[in-house]
């Protein structure tokens, strides 16, 4: 089964959701695709995503 940018969509929305705040979960997407290709989180470095997350803070 191919991972898709969908399948990452929805694991940052459920990393995100279960975080403080409100984030542009599309524009998190769109970094990390330009950056890693759509990947599963948890093979990207956990402080990178969070870092990239909190780039993308609405609230």
């Amino acid at each position: 089964m191919t991972f898709t940018s969908r399948d990452l969509r929805d694991q940052i929305v459920t990393a995100t959701d279960a975080s403080d705040g409100e984030y542009d979960v599309d524009a998190i997407v769109e970094e990390i695709v330009a950056a890693h290709g759509a990947v599963d989180i948890d093979t990207l470095d956990t402080d990178e995503f969070w870092a990239i997350v909190g780039k993308h803070a609405t609230a």
